[in-house]
């Protein structure tokens, strides 16, 4: 109901102007119409609270200091896994070099 009501204020806004100052104002007329049904459908700014406000920044740290300690442990473990790796590598080529030299 209230966008039938702001669409109607709208038309009847720039249908004024469009008789009021003639047929020549015609694209003058379409600009107000639209400038007025943007505005009306605009929304405007809401006040926000402080403590509200600083519990977002609050989580929004916290979020990011749980992803960094996580990427932090995940290339700890991978430099782990790499050097278990790198170990059990070597381990095959000195027991390959035992079975090779007996």
């Amino acid at each position: 109901m209230i966008v039938v009501l702001k669409i109607f204020f709208a038309c009847f806004v720039g249908m004024a102007w469009y008789h009021l100052n003639g047929s020549d104002q015609a694209p003058i007329a379409v600009i107000l119409f639209v400038m007025i049904l943007l505005a009306s459908f605009i929304k405007p700014i809401s006040y926000q609270d402080p403590k509200e406000r600083d519990e977002y920044r609050h989580k929004i740290q916290e979020a990011r200091e749980k992803r960094r300690i996580i990427t932090e442990k995940q290339k700890e473990e991978r430099l782990i896994l790499k050097k278990q790796a790198l170990e059990a590598e070597e381990m095959r080529k000195q027991e390959l070099k035992k079975k090779l030299k007996l």
